[in-house]
């Protein structure tokens, strides 16, 4: 199966590409009655999922290839009830011949009369091509790194997510004291 950007892969000029869709399962929430992390962290598996499927890396049997993640940094928005139907957008950031950097949205579909879309989490993603001969990472298929590149040409202009690059910390409103380190006595 050669790799393909699918036709009918819908492009929103502000958010990416829609790759995904679902409802909230009863059984993904919690004792809060919202949408459990662990269950915004599956919709962006699965849509990763959907999108490497589509594409034909996820199912190519003519490449020994696939992808791991490395990493993942996820915000969590705005709370989603049983019952909400939403999607998932993505942006390719960056690449190299080895790696991928995207950036996946979570939008929940409009539940107020202004029809609004309410952004509930986000995901900053950074895989790698693995040859799963050797389970090492490997420099993609010729064809692979030239579908990103196909993909980053329909995406360019897009404006860089706010939270790209987010750094976790608690935002001090007083000047940052020094917490004293102990430093190791070696004998």
């Amino acid at each position: 199966m050669p790799f393909r950007l699918p036709p009918d892969l819908v492009l929103d000029p502000e958010r990416g590409f829609r790759i995904y869709e679902g409802v909230v399962a009863p059984d993904w929430t919690d004792r809060n009655g919202h949408m459990n992390v662990v269950y915004y962290r599956r919709a962006f598996d699965l849509a990763t999922q959907h999108m490497l499927s589509r594409i034909g890396l996820w199912d190519n049997d003519n490449d020994y290839g696939s992808t791991f993640a490395l990493e993942d940094h996820v915000t969590y928005q705005h709370e989603l009830h049983p019952g909400r139907a939403f999607f998932v957008t993505y942006q390719l950031l960056d690449f190299s011949e080895k790696l991928v950097h995207a950036f996946l949205r979570l939008f929940g579909e409009p539940e107020s009369p202004d029809g609004k879309l309410v952004l509930a989490a986000t995901c900053e993603h950074i895989g790698v091509y693995v040859d799963m001969r050797t389970r090492r990472s490997a420099p993609m298929p010729a064809e692979y790194h030239a579908l990103l590149e196909e993909i980053a040409g329909r995406l360019e202009g897009m404006p860089e997510p706010p939270e790209k690059g987010r750094v976790i910390g608690i935002r001090s409103r007083a000047p940052a004291k020094s917490i004293p380190r102990r430093v190791p006595v070696t004998v």
